[in-house]
């Protein structure tokens, strides 16, 4: 499906335009923002939706911005609405340039102690600077605190893919996902466990898939040089099995070239695994600038050739905060 530009950039001028004038009507609303460029080095470029990786290394610029409206009517009323747009720019393989456009609403509701929500996410991606992807995540959920340091949530999730230039891949995807936050430190630190479900349908049956994917995260805030320092380590583990199975031919029979042909066929369902983890380092320099080093490595295992190999992405950023 080929989208618009317009459908991607209204999003912002409502966002902006609703954001804007309520901040300046009422007391009850923050407009927040960012900007962030820098470089990175990644070492295996590849394009994950895809299951395509090239074995080739690049540098990028990268960068990112984004502003976030935060509306709340009452006290138990709340309306986040957020735009970003990120990219990157390598050096000598520009086909793999991206742009990922994303904005989001999130609605939610405090009853004391169990908070209700819906949110609603749209993300046009381009590479190459032609259109790529188009997704989008429609999601309930429910979220509770207990006692002073605990909080839980589960959402169930309506998604779909639309690729530009490979209608086999599109798909709707019914996901559900549960996540524990345990908060110390006088809330300046927190850890996270995740883990999601999902199930999804696309137009050819060969990208019928169900994935279980495991989340942790820890977040630590501290004071240094009397500015803010935040660490965060990430690690996440994925399991996606295939509906249909991969056919693959043995050698020939007594290796003989008349007997090409003949060929043994072995067949297996089709099994991809992940594991991935990340750290970050935001130095903050001042009130408004902070120095973002970071590093990940990705381990991907999986039956399909094109689908199995190691990435490691490290680069650092600086970014304003307004």
């Amino acid at each position: 499906m080929r989208v618009k530009q317009p459908l991607y950039k209204l999003p912002l001028a409502v966002a902006m335009a609703v954001s804007a004038s309520a901040l300046w009507a009422s007391e009850h609303a923050e407009l927040n923002g960012h900007v962030a460029a820098g470089m990175e080095h990644d070492n295996n470029l590849t394009v994950d939706e895809l299951n395509s990786s090239s074995d080739n290394s690049d540098e990028a610029w990268v960068f990112d911005a984004g502003l976030e409206a935060i509306l709340k009517p009452t006290k138990a009323l709340n309306l986040a609405l957020d735009y970003s747009v990120s990219g990157s720019r390598y050096q000598t393989y520009d086909e793999f340039d991206q742009d990922i456009h994303l904005a989001s609403a999130d609605l939610s509701y405090d009853f004391d102690p169990v908070t209700v929500g819906a949110s609603y996410h749209y993300s046009h991606a381009t590479l190459d600077s032609d259109p790529f992807l188009d997704f989008t995540r429609t999601s309930v959920y429910l979220g509770s605190l207990l006692g002073d340091s605990t909080y839980l949530m589960v959402s169930l999730q309506d998604k779909t893919k639309e690729f530009e230039d490979s209608d086999a891949r599109d798909a709707d995807i019914k996901g559900a996902s549960f996540d524990a936050f345990f908060f110390f430190n006088d809330a300046r630190s927190h850890l996270l466990f995740g883990i999601d479900g999902d199930q999804e349908d696309a137009e050819a049956d060969a990208y019928d898939n169900r994935l279980i994917r495991v989340r942790v995260s820890w977040v630590h805030k501290f004071q240094m040089a009397d500015q803010e320092n935040r660490l965060r380590l990430k690690w996440r583990y994925e399991d996606r099995e295939y509906d249909e199975v991969v056919i693959a031919a043995d050698e020939p029979l007594l290796s003989n070239p008349f007997t090409e042909d003949l060929q043994e066929r072995t067949s297996e369902q089709r099994a991809d695994q992940a594991w991935i983890v990340e750290a970050g380092w935001r130095i903050g320099l001042n009130e408004v600038l902070s120095l973002e080093p970071k590093v990940s490595y990705g381990h991907y295992t999986s039956n399909v050739e094109s689908a199995d190999y190691d990435k490691t992405v490290a680069g650092v950023t600086l970014r304003a905060d307004f």
